[in-house]
């Protein structure tokens, strides 16, 4: 007779947003996986998804969730998801449901992004997120391809006329773009219209060389705005794109990391 397996220790994982406005700590067996879920929210935010023990297992150290965090919900409103309003980073969700919590990976110290996922297909749940009408820019330049996105409510848009066809991104895991769970393109500046930017907070650190936009309302990351003297070229998340398949796509790492100063909070 085999001896009766020991349960699993529950970790303790510490957690944060870019800015340090808000911190946490939670308790959890050692992550063998994240959760993803292809819903209109999650493939926006890149979310990869943990859940503590319980409720009791994930304490606020920093920081208020209902004051510090924005709130934002849609649909049913089953679940309110929680970003910084400062530096963007979404940080967890609290299911009403029984008010279990689910936090995003990628604001964890911790986070492992070579943990396998396991992807949800909630897309077509009830009911279907409707998308924002897209924008009205007049005719489409010769030899040009159109993209259009949009943040999740629509507050912030944005049309791209492309001179190349989009074939590939970059992902970045520097402690910004590994925190928004960004895929990036680079368009020339002129080549982009956007509608909206009064809904769009801007948030910069270190050099203060580029700025990191992101929606007001659902915290969404929409683009990297760049102050260095010559560049010409913005960042837009790719994410947020409608109608691109991201399978498609070449995936380039970047290891922005690697920069100096390293991050601190």
């Amino acid at each position: 007779m085999s001896e009766p397996t020991e349960a699993a220790q529950p970790i303790e994982h510490r957690g944060n947003c870019h800015c340090g406005a808000f911190k946490f700590t939670f308790k959890a067996p050692e992550l063998k996986q994240a959760s993803a879920c292809n819903c209109s929210i999650c493939s926006r935010n890149g979310y990869l998804w943990v859940f503590p023990v319980s409720n009791e297992d994930y304490v606020v150290v920093k920081g208020d969730e209902d004051s510090t965090l924005k709130s934002y919900e849609f649909g049913k409103r089953s679940m309110t998801h929680k970003f910084c309003p400062t530096c963007g980073t979404s940080v967890m969700a609290r299911m009403h449901n029984g008010q279990s919590v689910g936090i995003n990976m990628r604001a964890l110290l911790d986070a492992d992004f070579a943990l396998p996922v396991v992807t949800s297909n909630l897309a077509l749940r009830d009911p279907p997120y409707q998308a924002p009408a897209p924008m009205d820019v007049g005719p489409v330049p010769e030899g040009s391809t159109t993209y259009q996105g949009h943040c999740h409510c629509g507050a912030v848009a944005y049309t791209l006329h492309s001179p190349h066809a989009l074939v590939k991104t970059r992902e970045c895991n520097c402690s910004i773009c590994s925190r928004d769970g960004a895929l990036w393109t680079y368009p020339n500046e002129t080549d982009i219209v956007f509608r909206g930017l009064d809904a769009l907070t801007e948030y910069t650190f270190a050099t203060g060389s580029t700025y990191h936009g992101f929606c007001k309302i659902c915290g969404v990351a929409i683009r990297e705005r760049f102050t260095q003297p010559g560049r010409t070229d913005m960042a837009l998340n790719v994410r947020t794109m409608t109608g691109v398949d991201l399978s498609t796509l070449a995936l380039e790492k970047f290891d922005g990391k690697a920069k100096v100063p390293a991050y601190t909070v």
